[in-house]
């Protein structure tokens, strides 16, 4: 956006720290679980007991054949699967099996009247998602709790997943340079601009190859700027942002031209900074 008095182009800064890209969830909220067990009448009581839990749809197969047809037909969506152990055909180990072939992350609990270490440390080695026994007073409450946790940390991760995506294809679409260090000034991420305007490669945006990388930062008097008061390093070291600051950049062919600077830090979870990231464009590109 260009100021109408100055004519300076103001750059609506990207921080992934804090970047609200505007994700609307429609997913389901339901917890859609899928019962596997040939002791119908056990699946009957898992299925019913489920079912009475706020916010659980189930459906159930007594056949794990066909638990991965409806895994594979997508009808009804699944969000975890809960198997027996014992069963003819395919027990619950080799159910795991075929089911991370197609789902490699989802949830999946084994709840067996089989309990042992060595089946529990098969399934661990299988990938299952947590193990837990049918006998006891308090199972179904178990159960419920691990598969509700099961499906949340499940879904987080995807969200968040998702989110990086997303940050990803704004930071690389960005018509600026955007460059992220951590504290030490290497190159957490950058886009292609950022090595378009620099005119260098990947290594070269790295702080601590420079002055010896193929450009040079100069103040807007011509004099070099040293590492120690590039850009990235001052917002490191002073939590503060930097906004339009200008100076004159000199590329490995010897040519200069005038940039303009922003910068941000990137704050860790206990309110440190841990790096920064600078955004910055060519500024005879744009005035």
């Amino acid at each position: 956006m260009t100021d109408p008095v100055t004519g300076d182009t103001h750059v609506s800064y990207i921080d992934r720290t804090s970047l609200n890209v505007g994700i609307v969830n429609d997913g389901p909220s339901r917890i859609r679980v899928l019962c596997v067990d040939d002791d119908s009448a056990f699946l009957d009581l898992t299925r019913a007991w489920l079912s009475r839990v706020d916010g659980f749809a189930v459906s159930a197969e007594t056949d794990p054949r066909e638990a991965l047809s409806t895994l594979r037909a997508g009808t009804p969506a699944v969000d975890a699967v809960v198997s027996d152990y014992r069963m003819p055909d395919m027990d619950g180990l080799e159910l795991l099996e075929r089911v991370r072939e197609s789902h490699p992350d989802l949830p999946f609990v084994l709840f067996t009247g089989q309990g042992s270490e060595a089946i529990a440390s098969d399934a661990i080695s299988a990938g299952v998602t947590d193990y837990l026994q049918k006998r006891g007073p308090d199972r179904y409450d178990l159960l419920v709790n691990r598969v509700r946790n099961a499906v949340e940390s499940h879904r987080a991760k995807q969200e968040a997943e998702r989110e990086r995506r997303i940050r990803d294809w704004i930071v690389e679409a960005a018509p600026f340079g955007i460059v992220g260090h951590d504290r030490s000034g290497d190159v957490r991420f950058s886009n292609d601009r950022a090595a378009e305007i620099l005119a260098a490669s990947v290594e070269e945006l790295d702080g601590r190859a420079y002055p010896d990388a193929g450009w040079t930062l100069l103040t807007e008097d011509g004099t070099p700027v040293p590492r120690a008061e590039l850009p990235y390093r001052r917002v490191v070291d002073t939590g503060s942002q930097l906004d339009r600051e200008r100076y004159r950049l000199r590329t490995s062919d010897g040519r200069e031209r005038r940039v303009v600077v922003y910068g941000s830090p990137l704050w860790d979870d206990a309110g440190g900074v841990e790096g920064a990231v600078v955004a910055f464009y060519a500024a005879d590109e744009r005035e």
